[in-house]
Parts: C-alpha cells; structure tokens; sequence
C-alpha cells in the first residue's frame, strides 16, 4: 500500500486499526482445491494427492526455480538454500496415513485445530470462482457435498471413494462448522485458490462496557457492540469474507448468542426470555447452541480429529515404490534429492 497516496485522515484511521487489530493468526499451508503454486510450477514438481487433497512438492522432480514462492498468495512456500528445492508443510500425510493428526494440531494446548474431510464437487470449481468477491463464500461452499445426501453418497461410491472416507466426511467437525453451523471461512477467498482449511473469526470482548467504573452488560443492544469491537467487523471481513461484512457479522453474532446462552444456562445473570430472542434472531435453537459449544470449548479428542483410514500402500506410491519403502514409516527418499537443474 502507497501511503504517500493516502491523506492525512486515512493514515491515522490505518494506523488506528493497525493498532487495536493485534491478534495471533496461526497460518499454514491452506492445501487449496485451486492452488497457484501447483499451476505456476514449471517442472510439475508440485502436485494435489488425489486420495486426500494434500499439496506436496515431488522433491526429485523440483528444479529450484522458485515460480512455486511467487505464486503462492499465503507465502506458504520457502526456498531451502542447502538443497536448493521448495519446501513447504505437507500436512504431516505420514501421520494421517497411520491414523494419527498433524504435528501441530496434536500438539495445540489450545485445541482450536479440528481435522475432517470435505468433499467436493471439482466440475464446479471454475464456476464457483467466476463470482464477485463479496460472493464468493457463499459460492465456495455450493462446491462442497453434503456427505449424508444419498445421491453424494451414490456417486462417491461408484468414483471410487471408500466407505471409511464417507464415514469419516459424516462425522467431520469440518463440515459442520463450514456448512452446518456456518461458522468458520476460508483466509483470503479473494484470491481465488479455493483454500480448504478455515477459520472461525475471534470473538473478542465486545459486549461488555464500563460505567462508573464497573464493568457490566448492556442487555438492550447485545449486538449493536458489534460496532464497537476492538477488531473491525470491516477488518475480520478483509481476511475471511473477501470483504463482504454481513457475512462476519452474522458469524459473530451466532458466536455471542452462544456464549450468552450458555452464560444464562451457568451464571443465570441474564434474562432468559432476551437470550432466547437472540438465539431466534441468528436462526439458532438451544439445542444446537449447546451442541457448538460442546464442540468448541470441551470437544474430546475423538470430536476433533475425524481422520479416515488410508490405503498407504496407494498413498505411498506417490513419493516412492511400495516395496522399497515396505516396513517404513515417516518422511524421507529412499535417495536424497541433488541439488541443480
């Protein structure tokens, strides 16, 4: 951005946000349905595993021209200088192909990372994408299959899908927080890879003021402190919803008729007849209310990860043969690539 192009009032307003927008975003690489890097690559060293959708660079195959770091909106990919090749994170498809999640999601004290599969209709990713921006969240989840639907369930069938992958897709948090619940969005839709890993904006502390020096609760505009946040709803919508606000406005306000509503359930400080007129507003029912809060703030293990079984011996073909890498397990060649063209 050209700030030398800007006045005087919008600078401070930029900083001004720069200033209360501070807040930790844990990014890594989004596995995109429509990724840049993979089309930018000139020697096709980056591909999309077809059984489960991961991004990986064929390290054998990679020339180090690096039109993969360009490409790559997120600055997800990085140039390893000792062996002169991209790298980038590969999801950790060792573990998942034993069962077991990501390194970083395991290992997250504060169990915000959930695993689950999508699935999704790949004839219709051009189409989704020929949409304005403001539109474009709502046209990335037409793209996505409901798992339970008996057609979706027919057809993925005779595509070749597993009966554990479908299973695994019915039971994914994934799904609900994206499609059901609706949410978590994707980061950056505006650039148009499709990015499949999402998020649920922060709710921050936007419905409490003080007066009098104490600190209380405005029951008669619980979402007019929207306006208020210390992160603008403009600048949540500049990640998540390539711009469009509505679409982080709806998201927050289901987010605080939940806490209000599990706050009336445990506290009972508020009025039950307002928190449920919230919950009416946002399309929510207690039950369902209950049931996102059981999954964001005590979700077990086993409510997180929905993680399919994998036919390694077909996943592992992709990176190396299956009868020298027969008895093994993790990351690495059977010959260190060479550095050079």
């Amino acid at each position: 951005m050209n700030l030398d192009a800007l006045t005087e009032d919008e600078r401070n307003q930029l900083f001004e946000i720069e200033r209360v927008t501070m807040f930790y975003l844990p990014r890594i690489c989004n596995h995109c349905a429509n990724p840049a890097c993979v089309a930018a690559c000139p020697s096709g060293a980056l591909y999309k595993r077809g059984e489960d959708g991961i991004v990986l660079v064929n390290q054998d195959l990679c020339s180090g021209w690096r039109a993969c770091v360009a490409a790559c909106p997120y600055k997800k990919i990085y140039f390893n200088w000792k062996t002169g090749k991209s790298e980038k994170c590969v999801l950790c498809y060792p573990r998942l192909e034993t069962g077991q999640a990501p390194s970083c999601f395991h290992s997250c004290v504060g169990r915000i990372r959930y695993t689950g599969v999508l699935l999704y209709d790949a004839s219709r990713l051009p189409e989704v994408l020929r949409v304005p921006n403001q539109a474009l969240v709502e046209s990335q989840a037409t793209a996505l299959l409901n798992p339970h639907d008996p057609e979706v369930i027919t057809q993925a069938r005779a595509n070749g899908i597993s009966e554990g992958y479908l299973e695994a897709a019915q039971k994914s948090p994934v799904w609900k927080y994206v499609m059901e619940w609706k949410l978590a969005l994707p980061l950056h839709a505006e650039y148009r890879t499709l990015p499949m890993l999402y998020y649920v904006p922060p709710l921050l502390p936007t419905m409490g003021k003080m007066e009098d020096g104490k600190y209380n609760h405005a029951e008669s505009s619980f979402f007019s402190g929207l306006k208020q946040a210390r992160i603008p709803v403009k600048y949540l919508a500049s990640l998540f919803s390539a711009g469009n606000t509505q679409v982080i406005e709806t998201v927050l306000k289901k987010l605080m008729a939940v806490r209000y509503f599990m706050r009336s359930q445990t506290v009972k400080d508020l009025d039950a007849r307002t928190v449920a007129g919230m919950l009416e507003e946002v399309k929510l029912t207690p039950e369902l209310a209950r049931e996102i809060y059981a999954m964001t703030a005590i979700p077990t293990v086993y409510k997180r990860y929905a993680l399919p079984p994998m036919h390694r011996e077909e996943a592992i073909g992709a990176t190396c043969s299956p009868e020298t890498c027969k008895g093994g397990a993790g990351f690495g060649y059977s010959q260190p690539p060479k550095r050079g063209l």
